[in-house]
């Protein structure tokens, strides 16, 4: 039998049940039969919070691949990896790849996906052109911020009524608490974050603006995002919540210190989002002294000591990968009132970028389905969690 690929899952379901009387197994993921409920992530956590994957462009340059039909399956919110990023979608002046964003609306839209937009100012994948004048000369403070609110103004002239939630500014805050001396901040100053939130409110009035940004457990970090929180709050800008990236490891940060982090940002008022989810099976921190996803780090190769799974991860290794999936969503399930949002990095194992950082030609394990698009233990362990009374 052959499906219309566009078609929102629960017409599909139709389609099929009008057809065959029940629903069995579609691109390899369970969903509903004639007897038993739909086993998806997007029933099983409705009402709890929304849950979502990313998609890269070469998913949509397939319609068939299984990363896409899993995602229109078993999400209901989706984030475009890399496709609206500065860079991508304006790498030279008067230059702007709008295919290259257009089928990530039509894909959301096509599925009733809540949307969002990532990113809309970061100091990384912004080219240099941005800053600079004709002549290569550092540009003024009031022209960068003319370059800033062009940018929006295309996106909200384009796709405005598309985008539900932008992630408005990325990655702002360093460890200690202290502003990322980025180029965005040497020529606009340390309000450079406010202006952009401004900008954002002005452009997209009815979407969702949020904060987002890596090792948000870590103290100073999380310190600054507040501050920065209640500064925005006392001069009235509009900010609707905090994205904390997920890019987390076997063992860091530990349960206790995530749960830190989500009381202590919640104390704002404003509504959490773990926006980048994935566990990095292979470690990092370990081989290369790094955590949390701090992509100026460079990449080195991959060893038998730093990659020892390249053929697949054993039985029981899958068994430690799901406890601590479990462990991660059992959290946050408790703290379901304070998150609104967790988005995966990824959908697949094949297309993590954690295969290739902070090692070329690492092998890694970190998401919820097999590199052929099968489900993982780690799967039906966040799925019975959000089912089991």
């Amino acid at each position: 039998m052959t499906l219309p690929f566009f078609c929102a899952p629960n017409r599909c379901a139709r389609l099929i049940r009008g057809l065959t009387g029940t629903i069995g197994i579609l691109g390899g993921v369970a969903v509903a039969t004639a007897t038993q409920p739909a086993t998806t992530l997007r029933d099983a956590y409705a009402g709890k919070f929304r849950i979502g994957s990313t998609v890269n462009g070469w998913y949509l340059r397939d319609l068939s691949n299984p990363a896409l039909q899993i995602s229109a399956q078993q999400f209901d919110t989706v984030t475009s990896a890399n496709a609206m990023k500065w860079g991508v979608f304006n790498p030279e002046p008067g230059v702007y790849h709008y295919e290259y964003v257009q089928p990530y609306i039509d894909f959301a839209e096509a599925h009733d996906l809540y949307t969002i937009g990532h990113c809309l100012f970061w100091h990384s994948q912004t080219p240099d052109w941005v800053y600079e004048d004709a002549e290569g000369n550092p540009l003024s403070r009031d022209a960068l911020l003319a370059r800033m609110r062009e940018r929006a103004r295309l996106y909200a002239e384009r796709w405005g009524d598309a985008i539900d939630l932008w992630d408005v500014v990325n990655e702002s805050i360093e460890s200690d608490g202290s502003k990322r001396q980025s180029k965005f901040n040497q020529i606009i100053g340390d309000d450079f974050e406010e202006q952009a939130f401004r900008i954002a409110a002005e452009f997209f009035p009815d979407a969702k603006l949020i904060y987002n940004d890596y090792g948000m457990t870590e103290p100073g970090r999380r310190a600054g995002v507040v501050a920065m929180v209640e500064d925005f709050k006392a001069k009235g800008v509009r900010i609707d919540g905090i994205g904390l990236q997920g890019h987390w490891s076997m063992h860091r940060p530990t349960i206790t210190e995530i749960e830190e982090s989500i009381l202590h940002l919640a104390s704002t008022g404003l509504p959490l989002h773990i926006t980048e989810l994935d566990v990095d099976f292979l470690g990092r921190d370990q081989f290369f002294g790094a955590d949390g996803a701090n992509v100026d780090l460079a990449a080195r190769q991959a060893t038998p000591e730093n990659n020892p799974f390249p053929d697949g991860l054993p039985a029981a290794e899958q068994e430690r990968l799901a406890d601590r999936y479990a462990e991660i969503f059992a959290l946050l399930l408790k703290h379901a009132d304070k998150i609104e949002r967790v988005t995966f990095w990824g959908v697949t194992d094949a297309d993590s970028w954690l295969n290739n950082w902070p090692a070329r030609g690492r092998t890694n394990y970190p998401l919820l389905f097999d590199r052929e698009g099968q489900p993982k233990p780690a799967f039906h362990r966040v799925l019975e969690l959000a089912t089991t009374p």
